[in-house]
């Protein structure tokens, strides 16, 4: 979605207080009835809530309204310092958003605005005015049905069955990878193996069951050969499920059979947290 269809009108607010969230409660009333941000405004207050603030940059912030299920919306309210017709230099920006999925906001939306709210402090309004309304800004993309594709950390490394114990230890380190993919002569997945497998055939004590195992070991003596996937047009929300129920610290995701990356419970996290996650 563009961000031209989440700036319904006005799209640029100006209050005399630095409370944005009292500002709205107090000024929203006199927007027309059917005014997205009012209606958002009523539903938080009459459900007893109090949104909460996020910092984006230096005196701007986010408040989310929340409200999964709203059509979504977004609007700039500034905390002017002498208005007039020449515009006037402000003391505060804060984002007001609502309607949009909560890993739309972390993932998507707050880091974009993160990046066009920078240096804002030192603009007034009139040239605010102009940077909202350029179709660099309008133009701009957030996605609303995120995927894991949208999300995912692209494979920057694989092995084979046959690499070694020790090259597999020192591309994890040098790397800093927690899990590499073994794959076959055409890529397809073939297992994973992670640190701990890793710790399990280094730490001291460690005895193989298996008489005739190498002295050396090399990737298919240690990768787990049964791992759960996920397809990279997955909904975010249903691959996070899974990987939490199954326990696991990360999915590969695949492609026709071929491993393009992995899905992390850190990307899970700032996905879905209930903090501003820049």
């Amino acid at each position: 979605m563009k961000l031209q269809k989440l700036l319904p009108r006005p799209p640029i607010l100006t209050s005399s207080g630095s409370d944005v969230w009292e500002f709205l409660c107090s000024h929203v009333s006199g927007l027309d009835p059917d005014h997205r941000l009012r209606l958002s405004v009523s539903r938080v207050v009459h459900g007893g809530g109090v949104p909460r603030l996020g910092s984006l940059a230096s005196r701007v912030d986010l408040l989310d309204l929340g409200g999964e299920g709203l059509e979504p919306g977004l609007i700039l309210c500034l905390d002017e310092v002498g208005m007039g017709q020449e515009g006037g230099r402000f003391t505060r920006a804060s984002w007001v958003t609502w309607g949009l999925p909560r890993p739309s906001v972390n993932l998507f939306l707050a880091p974009m605005l993160a990046r066009v709210s920078a240096g804002m402090h030192e603009s007034d309004a009139h040239a605010i005015q102009e940077i909202v309304a350029s179709n660099t800004f309008l133009k701009r993309k957030i996605r609303t049905d995120i995927t894991v594709e949208d999300v995912l950390t692209p494979l920057s490394y694989r092995i084979y069955p046959d690499s070694p114990l020790g090259e597999i230890q020192q591309l994890m380190m040098r790397r800093g990878v927690a899990a590499l993919p073994v794959v076959g002569a055409n890529h397809e997945l073939l297992g994973i193996i992670t640190i701990a497998d890793v710790l399990t055939h280094t730490l001291p004590g460690h005895e193989s069951g298996n008489a005739s195992a190498r002295t050396v070991p090399v990737a298919r003596d240690l990768m787990t050969r049964s791992v759960l996937c996920v397809s990279e047009d997955e909904s975010l929300l249903v691959a996070s499920r899974s990987m939490i129920a199954r326990g696991v610290s990360m999915l590969p995701v695949v492609r026709e059979g071929e491993i393009i990356g992995f899905l992390t419970r850190g990307t899970v996290m700032r996905a879905f947290a209930e903090a501003i996650v820049i």
